[in-house]
């Protein structure tokens, strides 16, 4: 087997060989007479091709040996360094390994390598994960250690600064509190003279104090006794008083009764004015149906003006009051949109059913008169905006209009008071409690002064027999045609 790489051609020639051999023999045999240098030449070139082949063998023997060899180091080699022995930066590597005392890339890597985790963790031999692992219970691990040296750094000149910061707070802190404990020992000083005096002073009150005490008993007994004379004596003034008030009483009685029996007996003798309220303005001189305008019988000479409202009644003796205070709805209401001379034109702003404006029809306006200025106290909430939602705000509308239409307005009641218009009554809140904001005491108490004002507005209009007219009241005897109340959510 261990032939096996000998070629067919060196078998054949030995094979040659053997048969010359064979046949050389025979011919030697059967001839006597062959040379023997030809047998000697034929010797010397068989032992040389033995020799050949001997040498071919262990050359090529050889040879194999140090291929395989070769192939072992090149895997060896790759194991150390590949493909990117050619690249620039193992070249540069190497170049430093030739410049330093390093023989070899490797030797100069291993250098390198001991001397970076000696200069990082002061251990030649730890490796990248070992050194890794060391820094994991540190801050920013993740970064460079450079970065993170340099962080460190920065953070500690900030400590370092708040340090110095803190050093000269605290320090001023004791220069403070040094400064303080001195004031405050020089005011205790000066307050331990001062509470001595005040005892002092104290002690020389309490004696006077002593003096008038005693003083003051018997200025005491005398001052009981006189309280109580005047008691006495005011009791039997009071006595005396109440049986003249009595007395008195009883004659007003009688006088009264005798009164009411005059009143009913002279009623009808008795002079009375008419209600200003009742008085007719003008009356209708014609109506257009086509157009449903009308013409009354004022003017500019009555002082009537544009916009100008009126209430129209069949005749005078339909105004009047009826109910509770309420005055009887006129049968249709008229807005002035023209005005002459002596006559205007209106348009119907409302109507009853069946009952139209006709010839001859009076008309009314409480606030209206061209011989005089009405005089007005208006006062309370109002709902001019048909919101149903009343407001002191909405009673400047109200004087507006009255003004408008020739009418003054005046704050107080007096003699010369026509007419009170009474909005709704002001809501009163709920009393305060003694820890209320000052804000909410003060509008408490600015609306209970608009409560009172308003009772008593009402009550001395009722008593002066001055008409007091609400907010329907005005539209109705106006000719003021208000809008529907606009309801929440409409």
């Amino acid at each position: 087997m261990e032939w096996e790489w000998l070629d067919r051609p060196c078998l054949a020639w030995f094979g040659e060989q053997q048969l010359f051999e064979r046949s050389g023999a025979i011919s030697m045999a059967s001839r006597t007479s062959a040379s023997t240098g030809l047998i000697v030449t034929t010797v010397i070139f068989a032992v040389l091709g033995l020799a050949s082949f001997v040498a071919f063998a262990v050359f090529f023997s050889k040879f194999s040996d140090e291929k395989k060899k070769n192939a072992d180091m090149a895997a060896q080699n790759a194991e150390y360094i590949g493909s990117e022995r050619n690249s620039d930066s193992v070249r540069a590597m190497l170049d430093q390994a030739k410049s330093s005392e390093q023989k070899t890339l490797v030797g100069f890597l291993v250098a390198q390598n001991g001397a970076l985790s000696s200069r990082i963790s002061g251990e030649r031999r730890d490796t990248l994960s070992s050194i890794e692992d060391k820094l994991k219970g540190y801050e920013g691990n993740d970064q460079p250690l450079v970065s993170m040296v340099q962080s460190r750094e920065t953070r500690i000149a900030n400590l370092q600064s708040e340090l110095d910061q803190a050093k000269s707070a605290r320090d001023q802190a004791l220069a403070d509190l040094k400064n303080e404990v001195d004031r405050v020992n020089a005011i205790d000083a000066t307050n331990r003279e001062t509470l001595e005096q005040t005892r002092a002073e104290v002690k020389q009150y309490k004696d006077q104090v002593e003096e008038y005490r005693k003083g003051a008993d018997g200025f005491r007994e005398a001052q009981a006794a006189a309280v109580e004379r005047i008691r006495t004596e005011a009791d039997e003034d009071r006595n005396r008083l109440q049986d003249t008030i009595k007395t008195q009483n009883e004659k007003i009685l009688v006088l009264e009764s005798q009164v009411a029996k005059l009143r009913g007996d002279r009623g009808g003798d008795l002079l009375k004015p008419q209600d200003e309220s009742t008085l007719v303005d003008g009356g209708v001189l014609s109506v257009n149906e086509i157009d449903r305008s009308v013409v009354i019988n004022i003017g500019r000479d009555r002082k009537v003006v544009l916009g100008m409202t009126f209430a129209v009644y069949p005749n005078a003796g339909s105004i009047k009051v009826v109910g509770d205070g309420e005055y009887t709805p006129g049968k249709a209401t008229l807005e002035v949109i023209n005005v002459g001379e002596t006559t205007a034109t209106c348009r119907v702003t409302s109507e009853l059913r069946g009952n139209p404006v006709v010839r001859g029809d009076v008309l009314a306006n409480a606030v209206y008169d061209p011989n005089k200025q009405y005089r007005f106290v208006v006062f309370g909430n109002f709902d001019t905006d048909r919101d149903a939602l009343a407001t002191p705000a909405e009673k400047n509308e109200v004087e507006s209009m009255i003004r408008a239409w020739g009418g003054t307005i005046a704050e107080e009641m007096s003699g010369d008071t026509d007419f009170v218009v009474m909005g709704g009554r002001p809501v009163l809140p709920p009393r305060p409690s003694a820890t209320a904001p000052l804000e909410v005491a003060l509008e408490y108490t600015r609306r209970f002064r608009d409560v009172e004002r308003y009772d008593s507005l009402l009550r001395e209009a009722t008593a002066t027999g001055i008409p007091v007219l609400n907010e329907n009241r005005l539209y109705t005897l106006t000719g003021k045609t208000p809008q529907p109340v606009r309801r929440a959510g409409n």
